[in-house]
């Protein structure tokens, strides 16, 4: 599809990074709620904000509380005005998110994986570090708004399983890092539009057709950012 006929995303919202951060601060909660919701964690929202704010709640498995923990700062990592390439913010943010599942988190994979969709088993290419850095670059170099540099780049990451686990969750918080520098608002799929995101990505898994990316991406632009209206 020719880049003039291809549809624009553009910013929704343009935020100082003060308010940037009162967003982010205030919607933590349910930030890692719908995140962990990717990968079936099952706390209740209470749950997630007693873990929050107390790193417990009663009656949840501690592999729940340390979810809950570790994609807290994740998202907290953020609100860091830390200068580096984007990929070494990913793995940092990898690094968090599977401490506890991966065998190296925070490590571009080396191996194959498989992974679970709708339409069936879905096999990533491999991608050389060097191969996902060009890629990451040639994302960043499009003259697109910073929200869809943010969603494309959450679609790459998610597709092409660059990390050994959790890539969806590594994927949203990095998106979301692009979101909050450009004062674009927050990325988040709320619980309620868990099930069908996931058919939509399941048929962007299972597809190379334009149609499909523009459908996810539509999908995401509609129903998953969310800012400060004045």
């Amino acid at each position: 599809m020719s880049e003039e006929k291809r549809p624009k995303f553009p910013d929704k919202y343009h935020l100082s990074r003060k308010e940037s951060v009162y967003l982010l601060k205030k919607n933590i909660v349910e930030l890692v709620y719908n995140a962990g919701k990717f990968e079936g964690l099952n706390t209740t929202l209470l749950q997630t904000e007693e873990i929050i704010k107390y790193n417990r709640a009663n009656n949840v498995a501690v592999d729940d509380v340390l979810t809950v923990v570790n994609l807290k700062r994740g998202f907290e990592m953020l609100l860091n005005d830390v200068q580096e390439p984007l990929l070494e913010t990913s793995k940092r943010i990898n690094r968090i998110v599977a401490a506890e599942d991966a065998l190296f988190p925070g490590e571009i994979r080396t191996g194959g994986v498989e992974v679970s969709t709708i339409q069936g088993r879905y096999v990533p290419p491999m991608l050389t570090e060097e191969e996902v850095r060009d890629r990451y670059q040639k994302l960043m170099d499009q003259s697109v708004s910073g929200t869809e540099k943010a969603l494309r780049l959450f679609l790459f990451i998610s597709k092409y399983q660059i990390f050994g686990d959790h890539n969806k969750r590594t994927a949203l918080i990095t998106a979301n890092k692009i979101m909050f520098d450009h004062g674009s608002g927050l990325l988040s799929i709320p619980e309620v539009m868990v099930k069908r995101f996931n058919e939509v990505l399941s048929e962007y898994y299972n597809s190379e057709e334009d149609i499909d990316t523009l459908k996810i991406l539509d999908f995401m632009y509609s129903n998953c950012i969310f800012g400060i209206n004045f």
